[in-house]
């Protein structure tokens, strides 16, 4: 694969060939981005292009900026743009691969090679890791998910995020008790507020919606991936908050995000408040974004989160 994983591996055996200069205005957009400011991030950049003074640096950072945002169809384009960057052995290549998996591609190797050969310090490698489990498992490919997490458990046996893959890799067998017992696991060492995504899994599984929906809720007021989301999404919709659910996707962190698996549970909602009108026009949006392939994807996925047949299809 041409991507970024031959250009990581080329550029790792130069010699260290030296960063491209310092440019005030991309630092400016870091800056503003680790503020929160994303838009004016955006706009920090856009102004650069316009003016023709973008180079490969400033498209892969916007296509990182983008991917938060979850807007992933850009975020692509850009990254593209941006491939003979160096910051793609960073942060931006780990963006890129997560990006190019939300819109299907089910290919890790671009994030394998990152985690080898990129620039990310190592304890990053148990943040990729988890990722490559959670692609494997939305591809379904549970032979590699297991394989990533025995990579996990190997390399970093007391990390959080080890027994909740663990935990994750066990509901998708049914397999309850393994689940709990690594969620004890996981609280040993560190108190982390991602334990509490499985934890709502774990009450939806057992069909306990409504312990599900106050679990999750504390994405209320977290910015969090779109797995976390998901999770939040299926918990108010199976409890009867329908509304609130339609309502929480129209805030601007989420109304723009292009993850299939949100647009298919944001129609659930509609669907489920009698918003015809509205649900035709996002079905509309949906039907171009995600064929039928696509859609068959996102209900087995979600259907594996729950480990139970999905009460709205169509």
């Amino acid at each position: 694969m041409f991507g970024i994983g031959i250009f990581i591996i080329l550029t790792w055996l130069s010699d260290g060939l030296a960063r491209a200069r310092g440019n005030p205005k991309l630092a400016m957009a870091e800056r503003m981005t680790r503020q929160g400011l994303y838009l004016y991030a955006l706009d920090n950049l856009d102004t650069m292009i316009s003016k023709g003074m973008a180079d490969a640096d400033v498209y892969a950072y916007r296509g990182n900026i983008l991917t938060m945002r979850g807007q992933y169809y850009y975020a692509v384009q850009d990254f593209e743009e941006g491939l003979p960057s160096l910051r793609l052995q960073g942060r931006d290549g780990e963006a890129y691969a997560y990006a190019k998996f939300i819109l299907g591609d089910c290919d890790p190797s671009d994030l394998d090679i990152l985690r080898h050969f990129g620039t990310l310090p190592k304890p990053a490698n148990v943040r990729m890791l988890s990722t490559l489990v959670e692609i494997a498992r939305y591809c379904d490919d549970p032979i590699s998910a297991f394989q990533f997490q025995n990579d996990l458990a190997t390399e970093f046996p007391q990390a959080v995020k080890t027994h909740l893959a663990t935990a994750d890799l066990a509901l998708d067998q049914g397999d309850l008790e393994t689940a709990w017992r690594s969620m004890f696991n996981a609280q040993l060492f560190y108190q982390y507020v991602g334990a509490r995504d499985v934890f709502g899994r774990l009450a939806l599984v057992e069909g306990r919606y409504e312990d599900a929906y106050y679990q999750l809720d504390y994405i209320n007021s977290q910015r969090v991936s779109d797995r976390s989301m998901i999770l939040y999404g299926l918990a108010m919709l199976l409890s009867g908050n329908a509304s609130d659910w339609v309502y929480r996707l129209e805030r601007p962190k989420w109304r723009a995000n292009e993850n299939p698996h949100l647009l298919y549970l944001r129609l659930w909602g509609l669907e489920q408040v009698g918003d015809q009108e509205t649900f035709l026009e996002e079905k509309e949006w949906y039907d171009m974004v995600c064929d039928p392939e696509c859609t068959q994807r996102v209900q087995r996925n979600l259907s594996l989160e729950l480990q139970a047949p999905l009460p709205f299809t169509f």
